[in-house]
């Protein structure tokens, strides 16, 4: 062998080192992602589940242990695999995180997701902003001065506006729900949901009733300016929050699908989402709890509906509409969706 060849030969030799470099590299680093992503997601997983249940208190079912209950001679066992989070509608335009309590904003909508992971599922629960639940009641300062039984509405203006407006009605809704562990909460001001909504590329709605240039059986594309005119406006009757309730759904229930269809195709689109409105939003999940999420989103069923909690509106003593829950209803939609039946 010439010199000439065996230079060739080392120069081929040294550059298959490079290469062998820097596909050692590239596979560290697609590791170290992966490996960053599982742990960001157990994470995330752990923060969204404690493992905890529901306390349910009723005439109608035998509270055992391990969260097991009796109702009419059946078994249920609390699904302790799934994640509630509660999403807020505000009624202000834009967030003014000022840290002053007791301010007069309340929360016009609040739905909770419930993430089932173990049936692959998602489940949408609206409870009326006039639903009667035992607040917390903050002083000016933030301190709690007691609770009270009022509208779940108001448990948002004892708080900042901000995130202890969210906690308190979390707290509220879980006194609702049996003491159910709801870890994550996000709030959006109404700018922040015409933003979404044209971010998503509108959405379309059918009215069930005319009224505000809206007629009933027609078909509209929402965007912008419409969308509040849509969701924000009710009828001063006692039934005015539960129609504007069915508006909301179904803005809402349009968005879900668009957000899992964009999920599905493009897990990071949640967070560019995220990103897009966080200005008018107020929320305690993180990023590794957005990336559980997105990864859950991928797998779940959405069956097209946005339950609500079942009952009745009456006009309350202030003169103001009241929404009393249905007990024993009630229950049968905790069973149905928080529990899952015992075989045998």
């Amino acid at each position: 062998m010439d010199k000439t060849e065996e230079k060739k030969e080392k120069k081929l030799s040294k550059g298959t080192r490079i290469l062998l470099i820097i596909v050692c590299v590239l596979v560290g680093l697609a590791v170290l992602l992966a490996a960053t992503v599982a742990v960001m997601t157990l994470v995330g997983k752990n923060a969204l589940n404690d493992g905890s249940s529901m306390e349910v208190v009723s005439t109608d079912a035998e509270s055992l242990s391990s969260g097991t209950i009796r109702h009419n001679g059946k078994l249920y066992k609390y699904n302790d695999e799934l994640t509630c989070i509660l999403l807020i509608g505000v009624d202000s335009y834009e967030k003014e995180d000022t840290g002053e309590f007791g301010r007069s904003l309340q929360s016009d909508v609040d739905v909770l997701a419930v993430v089932d992971p173990k049936n692959e599922k998602l489940t949408l629960l609206s409870v009326s902003r006039d639903t009667l639940c035992q607040l917390d009641i903050l002083d000016d300062n933030g301190n709690l001065t007691g609770t009270g039984t009022a509208q779940l509405a108001l448990a948002y203006s004892y708080g900042d506006g901000a995130e202890k407006s969210c906690e308190l009605t979390a707290t509220a809704v879980s006194r609702l729900f049996y003491g159910l562990n709801i870890p994550a909460y996000a709030s959006i001001y109404m700018n922040g949901i015409t933003d979404l909504v044209d971010l998503v590329g509108g959405v379309t709605v059918t009215p069930s009733d005319t009224e505000r240039g809206f007629v009933a059986g027609k078909q509209y594309e929402l965007y912008g300016d419409l969308t509040e005119q849509y969701i924000r406006f009710r009828e001063d009757s006692v039934d005015g929050n539960n129609q504007r309730m069915q508006r909301q759904n179904q803005v809402l229930m349009a968005l879900v699908y668009k957000a899992l269809e964009m999920a599905k195709q493009n897990p990071s689109s949640v967070l560019e989402l995220y990103g897009a409105v966080s200005d008018n939003v107020t929320t305690n999940v993180n990023t590794a709890m957005m990336v559980y999420l997105a990864q859950q989103a991928i797998k779940l069923d959405f069956d097209g509906q946005i339950h609500t909690v079942p009952g009745h509106s009456e006009m309350g003593e202030q003169n103001h509409a009241v929404f009393v829950v249905d007990e024993d209803a009630f229950l049968e939609q905790v069973l149905e969706i928080f529990y899952n039946p015992v075989e045998g």
